[in-house]
């Protein structure tokens, strides 16, 4: 548009389409902190509780050997490792589990590897299950009768 058609200067005219902008701006702000906050507030909680290092060892350790005496035999020696598996916080606890039989024993190899991932339930799993430890298979190995899948171990 010009001058003639308005009687707006060219100076007028770009302040207003600058306050538009700006008023349009701002409005795209308030929308973007309004969803912000909403999604803060409708956000489901998911915080968990922190694995004791040794409770977690004490886990595999019965898993191991429970591993051990299903075998009925074939498993005569086990050995487990556990870290936690993310620096810094322990709520989730990775460990490796290793079994021999007796010929593998003699050459000092294992028969079976296998790795589980022990965690805690978040806070508003379920009523009852909140303070028990879980367990998952993490390598595509298992040496027992069963596969760990998301297994209540303690």
């Amino acid at each position: 548009m010009s001058k003639q058609e308005t009687d707006f200067s060219r100076r007028q005219m770009l302040r207003q389409t600058v306050c538009f902008m700006l008023r349009r701006s701002v409005l795209a702000g308030i929308i973007a902190v309004l969803l912000m906050g909403a999604s803060f507030i409708f956000m489901r909680r998911a915080s968990a509780h922190n694995i004791d290092l040794a409770k977690a060892k004490v886990l595999a350790r019965d898993y191991a050997r429970k591993v051990r005496y299903e075998s009925k035999g074939v498993y005569i020696h086990s050995r487990w490792s556990c870290v936690n598996a993310f620096p810094k916080h322990n709520h989730y606890v990775r460990c490796l589990i290793e079994h021999q039989n007796a010929a593998d024993k003699a050459a000092g190899v294992y028969t079976c590897k296998e790795t589980i991932e022990l965690y805690m339930a978040p806070d508003d799993w379920q009523e009852g299950l909140v303070y028990s430890i879980w367990a998952k298979h993490t390598s595509a190995d298992h040496c027992g009768n069963f596969r760990l899948n998301h297994t209540k171990l303690g």
